[in-house]
Order: structure tokens, then C-alpha cells, then sequence
């Protein structure tokens, strides 16, 4: 098997959505009450949040074009910091989805120039610095993620390829 030349956002795109299936995949796996559990600190459903606020920010055109999703609940996606409320899995799930074909519009939007120009959000990082920082944010907090199914005796999910 050859490999065809293709660019970087080609790459980079195959690489960033097995980290979305795979926190897909948390998400569903967790019961109800595991989701939204206080004495998991920070809850399940803040470390997802977290993660997807995250990528929402830092792939937004400029500061002033981010718009913090509403859940018409008092949520917080700063770790360490108290939610009153809690989002709903479904409603994640949807904030997933909207967050991943963003993260697709950011990356399929770079050409070869703008891929090493600095980020509108921080000039000190080109848009590919961005880019990779967020996987490894990603993949950090989906290890994190996988030992605390395993601490409340669920099944961590399985490492997704980007063949498949």
C-alpha cells in the first residue's frame, strides 16, 4: 500500500476524530448517576465539558466570535471550580457534534500558509501549535477519563484508529 501525498489539515483531521468518537463513546457509557456524580472530583460530565469548551475556544475565528454554549443551567467548564447544575448526556452529545464539525471547519479551512501563522486567539502559537495542543488536551483528559470508568467498574473505552 502506497501512501498518497495529502496535506497537513488531511492528517491532522484523521488524528482529531477518533479523539471524538472515543470521548463519544465515555459519554454513552456512563449510567445516569455515574455522569453527573459530585463525589467524582471533577464530575465526569465537567471533565467532557472541559474538553469540548476547550476545542470550542480555541477554534473560533477570533475571541469575539466565541460563543459559550447555553444549557440553561449553571455550568462551569473550569476544573476544580463548582457547577451548580450539571449537562444533560444528550445534551453533550449534541454540543460533541457541533464541536467536532467546527474543529473540521477550522482545519479543512488552513492552506499551507495559514496552518503556520499565528492564532488570532494567541499570537505566540501558530494555528498548527493550537491544533496539536488540543489533541494532547484531548487525549490527556480521555486517559483521565478511562481510569475513573475503571474506578466505578466500567469498561474504559477502547483506543479508536483513524483506518477505521
Amino acid at each position: 500500500m502506497s501512501v498518497q501525498p495529502i496535506f497537513l489539515n488531511e492528517i491532522l483531521i484523521r488524528q482529531f476524530k477518533p479523539s471524538f468518537k472515543m470521548i463519544e463513546n465515555i459519554i454513552k457509557s456512563c449510567s445516569k448517576s455515574i455522569w453527573a456524580q459530585r463525589n467524582i472530583e471533577p464530575p465526569i460530565w465537567q471533565q467532557v465539558y472541559h474538553v469540548l469548551y476547550g476545542i470550542d475556544y480555541w477554534f473560533s475565528e477570533t475571541k469575539e466570535a466565541f460563543v459559550p454554549p447555553d444549557f440553561k443551567s449553571d455550568v462551569n467548564s473550569v476544573l476544580g471550580e463548582e457547577s451548580k447544575g450539571f449537562i444533560e448526556q444528550e445534551d453533550m452529545l449534541d454540543y460533541l457534534k457541533y464541536v467536532e464539525k467546527k474543529a473540521d471547519n477550522f482545519i479543512r479551512n488552513l492552506d499551507e500558509k495559514k496552518v503556520t501563522s499565528p492564532s488570532k486567539l494567541y499570537t505566540k502559537w501558530t494555528n498548527l501549535d493550537v491544533i496539536l495542543e488540543q489533541i494532547r488536551h484531548f487525549q490527556h483528559h480521555l486517559g483521565y477519563l478511562n481510569r475513573v470508568l475503571l474506578k466505578c467498574k466500567i469498561k474504559p473505552v477502547e483506543w479508536e484508529f483513524y483506518e477505521e
